[in-house]
């Protein structure tokens, strides 16, 4: 007489390993599922951490503007990656690569500079962000740095959002 063993629901054989094709759908659909929640906070992570990098830098930039401008006759420089990096003294090793590529011709920061009539030299240094749609200027009038896109701008000074 044959003994009858117990077999699992759709396993063709006792000791088949694998899973159905029912298992594996339940199981991407969960995994699906948990992507589709976790993704877009990660996403925001991603994004703080480059705004993050991109302000310590600009930071960095300023001191470095300001003490090219100390060591070279009180003259701001005419760019940012050149002048500083081979500055004497040098100013920083090297330059700084914006995570938005601002200027795409040095894919760096980008770097205004000038001399008002009223308050004398000027510099701004500043990074698009994420989304952008037009360059800062500056506003002889308010004196100060505008703007008039829709993205963020990061910037060592204050910009007006016009």
């Amino acid at each position: 007489m044959r003994s009858v063993q117990w077999r699992p629901k759709g396993r063709k054989r006792v000791g088949q390993l694998g899973f159905t094709l029912i298992e594996l759908l339940l199981i991407c659909g969960i995994i699906s599922n948990i992507l589709a929640t976790v993704m877009p906070e990660m996403n925001a992570m991603f994004l703080d951490a480059k705004l993050s990098k991109a302000e310590q830098e600009l930071v960095t930039l300023k001191a470095a503007v300001g003490s090219y401008w100390k060591n070279n006759g009180f003259l701001y420089p005419s760019n940012i990656n050149s002048d500083l990096t081979g500055a004497s003294p040098q100013v920083i090793s090297s330059k700084l690569n914006d995570p938005w590529n601002t200027d795409n011709i040095d894919n760096t920061y980008g770097y205004l500079y000038g001399d008002d009539p009223d308050i004398g030299p000027y510099f701004a240094i500043y990074t698009w962000g994420p989304r952008f749609d037009t360059v800062p200027t500056w506003n002889v009038t308010t004196k100060k740095v505008e703007y008039s896109g829709s993205g963020k701008v990061v910037a060592n000074v204050p910009i007006i959002k016009i």
